[in-house]
């Protein structure tokens, strides 16, 4: 998978405060993936993990309240390689949707042996959707590949990987989606006091939701002529079941934060 386009407002500005949220990430996960003791690696993960949302939280924030430093809704492309585009665009629209963003498949032929994808959000968030769908592509893709049984036709073999997939969006789609809305939960928990003086009443929940209203409406102004399209399911009970274990183990922050460019650039 590639990305498309000058994403240049997604890059931090070395010495930012982005900049270095992202080194003591990068540590933390560097620590974890240098540790003999499980639960010492573990409580790295869960540190990287908490920073993670607080940054999420801290630029909703700073978009619902300073009006001068409002992120502006930008478009990120992704090309998807065959094969079972149509279920990897399934795992990039559930990433996205978690993150408060839209995405929309340009067809068939949109790009060489495979399709574009372009997803719809502010800067902060497509930096996650495509730091995260890097990931997750890479660990379903080598899941899939060694759990795949034995003994299958080709047909048959083709639609249990496609309900492997499915399975895979559907539950990794799932936790992000719950990770965010804990997060969301704890932050009004911790400033419910700072809220109460603060007349506009909003809570970090409302302040995601009106983002992604946002998005929304920027997405039907970019795209007013679209159609819903379906991804085959694969009729794999096996498959989807498999899936959705290998998204409930997926690593959603130990691989997808790193100190490389997580997509290729064209």
């Amino acid at each position: 998978m590639s990305a498309t386009g000058d994403r240049d407002d997604i890059d931090l500005t070395e010495g930012s405060v982005d900049d270095r949220r992202l080194a003591t990430i990068r540590g933390l996960l560097a620590k974890a993936e240098a540790s003999e003791f499980p639960e010492e690696a573990e409580a790295f993960f869960n540190k990287a993990s908490e920073l993670i949302a607080r940054y999420s939280v801290d630029e909703a924030l700073i978009w619902a309240y300073s009006a001068s430093c409002r992120e502006q809704a930008d478009e990120l492309r992704l090309v998807v390689h065959s094969p079972y585009v149509a279920q990897k665009a399934v795992l990039v629209a559930r990433v996205a949707s978690a993150h408060g963003c839209r995405a929309i498949r340009f067809g068939a032929g949109s790009a060489r042996g495979g399709e574009v994808i372009a997803v719809i959000g502010f800067p902060s968030d497509l930096r996650w959707v495509e730091t995260l769908v890097t990931s997750l592509m890479v660990q379903m893709t080598s899941t899939m590949l060694v759990g795949a049984p034995a003994g299958l036709s080709s047909a048959q073999s083709a639609g249990w990987r496609r309900s492997f997939i499915i399975g895979f969006a559907e539950e990794v789609g799932t936790r992000l989606q719950a990770d965010r809305e804990v997060a969301a939960r704890a932050a009004d928990a911790a400033d419910s006091e700072y809220r109460r003086g603060d007349h506009s009443g909003h809570s970090v929940s409302l302040v995601l939701v009106e983002r992604s209203e946002e998005i929304r409406d920027e997405f039907r102004k970019r795209f007013p002529h679209t159609r819903s399209t379906s991804a085959s399911t694969g009729g794999s009970r096996a498959g989807h079941h498999a899936g959705q274990a290998a998204g409930r183990d997926a690593a959603l922050t130990r691989d997808a934060v790193g100190g490389r460019r997580s997509l290729p650039r064209s």
